[in-house]
C-alpha cells in the first residue's frame, strides 16, 4: 500500500490504465498520461510499526499520454558500475500454482503488527481461505530487520509473505528527494551487501516459502522519478537487483521467490526487467478510482481497460504473475459488475494470472472517500463472494 503534484508517465500505447497500486505503505502522487502511478502498501514489518507508515498510492492514468514532466525536479540516472560478478546461471522458477488456478491473497491496513488478526477476519467474512500475505518494510525505518517473528506468525497460519522492501527513509513529504545512503548504485557496488545477506540468512533459517519485492513501481520514464527515489534508473535496477538475488542465492536462501513488480508493464517497463534468471513472479497493480479522485484523469475504468495492456506487453517474459494490489471505488460506475468482470477476465483472458492480492483498506490515504474494500456494499461483497465460488479460484 499521495499528495503533490502527480507524475506524468508516457506510457506505450492507446492503452488506459488505472493504478492499481496501491501498494497501500507508500503513496506515490499520480500521472497525468496514460502510466498511473501505483500505490503502496501500508506499514509493515515486524513489531514495533515503523514510526512513519508508508502512505497508500492511488493514482490512474488518463487515457492519453502525456509528455509533460511533473512538478518534481527530473533527476539524472545516477551511473550505477556493472557488477563485477559473472552472470547468474539460469534456473528454472520455483514451481507456483501447480494446479493452473489463480490463488487469493490480501493486503489488510493493519498487516502484521495487529498480529494478522484483520487476515483471519478477512477470511472469516468471505468464507475461503488465502494463501498471501503482502506488507511492507523500507531499508531506513524501524522496520529494516528481517521480519522473523511475523514470518513465522504467518507460515504457522498457512499464509506465504510477500516482502514489499523499499530501499529508503521514508519520506512522504518529499519522496522523490535523491537519498544517497540507499542509492540502487550503492546497493550495486555492494556498500548494502552485509544487511542483503542479513536477510537471506534470516529467510533462509525461516524455512517457509517467501516472495520478495524489491523497489516496486519503478519503471518511470528513464530519467525521472515521481514517487519514489528508486524511480527512472533502469541501469541502476537493474543491476541491484541482479545483485541482490545473487547474495540470497550464496546464502542459500533457495525458499525465496524474487517478484518484479513494475508499474505499466506497457510502459517503459521493459527497460527494467533484469532477466528472466533472477524473476520468479511478475507483478503490477491495478486500482480503478472511479470518478472518487479529484484529478482532472479521475473516470471509471474496467478492470480491462486497466489490465488487457500490460497483460499483452507481460507475454514477452512468459513468467506468472501476480496483481499484487487490486481493487475498485464504488463512485463513478457499478463496483459489483467490476469485480465480476476481473474475475471472469481472469479465468478466460489472462491464464498467466496465478495470484491476486487484494487491498483490503477502507479509506484511501489520499482519497479518504476512497473505499477499496471488497465489502463496500453489499452488493460488491456479494458479487465477490459468487466469484470465489468458481472453482477456478482455489
Amino acid at each position: 500500500m499521495s499528495r503533490s503534484a502527480f507524475a506524468t508517465l508516457l506510457l506505450i500505447g492507446l492503452v488506459v490504465l488505472g493504478g492499481c497500486r496501491p501498494s497501500l505503505g507508500t503513496v506515490p502522487p499520480s500521472a497525468t498520461g496514460a502510466i498511473p502511478p501505483t500505490p503502496a502498501p501500508t506499514v509493515a514489518g515486524p513489531s514495533p510499526a515503523p514510526a512513519t507508515p508508508t502512505p497508500t498510492a492511488t493514482v490512474p492514468p488518463t487515457a492519453v499520454p502525456s509528455p509533460t514532466p511533473t512538478a518534481t525536479p527530473t533527476p539524472t540516472p545516477t551511473a550505477t558500475p556493472t557488477p563485477t560478478r559473472p552472470p547468474l546461471p539460469s534456473r528454472p522458477a520455483v514451481p507456483v500454482n501447480r494446479e493452473g488456478k489463480l490463488a487469493l491473497g490480501v493486503h489488510t491496513g493493519g498487516v502484521p503488527y495487529d498480529q494478522f488478526a484483520s487476515v483471519a477476519a478477512f477470511e472469516r467474512m468471505i468464507g475461503h481461505r488465502v494463501e498471501y500475505v503482502l506488507w511492507f518494510h523500507s531499508w531506513g525505518g524501524s522496520d529494516r530487520e528481517f521480519p522473523t517473528e511475523a514470518v513465522a506468525l504467518a507460515h504457522r497460519a498457512g499464509w506465504i509473505p510477500v516482502l514489499t522492501w523499499e530501499p529508503w527513509e521514508r519520506n512522504f513529504v518529499n519522496p522523490t528527494a535523491p537519498q544517497p545512503a540507499y542509492s540502487l548504485s550503492s546497493i550495486a557496488a555492494g556498500q548494502h551487501d552485509e544487511y542483503i545477506r542479513s536477510w537471506a540468512r534470516a529467510a533462509r533459517a525461516a524455512g517457509g516459502p517467501i516472495v520478495l519485492r524489491f523497489a516496486h513501481e519503478q519503471s518511470t520514464e528513464p530519467g525521472v522519478r515521481s514517487w519514489y527515489p528508486w524511480q527512472g534508473d533502469p541501469e541502476g535496477y537493474r543491476a541491484a537487483f541482479r545483485r541482490i538475488v545473487a547474495l540470497f542465492r550464496e546464502e542459500g536462501a533457495t525458499n525465496v521467490q524474487f517478484l518484479w513488480s513494475a508499474m505499466w508493464l506497457n510502459g517503459w517497463a521493459d527497460q527494467y526487467y533484469p532477466g528472466d534468471d533472477v524473476v520468479d513472479w511478475v507483478g503490477t497493480t491495478v486500482l480503478n478510482h472511479g470518478t472518487a479522485a479529484t484529478a482532472d484523469w479521475a473516470r471509471w475504468r474496467s478492470f480491462h481497460e486497466l489490465f488487457d495492456g500490460q497483460y499483452q506487453a507481460a507475454l514477452q517474459w512468459g513468467k506468472p504473475i501476480m496483481l499484487t494490489e487490486v481493487a475498485t471505488a464504488e463512485q463513478g460506475g457499478d463496483k459489483a459488475e467490476w469485480i465480476r468482470e476481473c474475475f471472469r477476465l481472469l479465468k478466460e483472458q489472462y491464464p498467466l494470472v496465478r495470484a491476486v492480492l487484494l487491498l483490503e483498506v477502507t479509506s484511501d490515504r489520499e482519497w479518504p472517500v476512497i473505499n477499496w474494500s471488497v465489502a463496500s456494499s453489499p452488493e460488491s461483497l456479494a458479487a465477490f463472494l459468487e466469484a470465489i465460488r468458481d472453482p477456478y479460484v482455489r
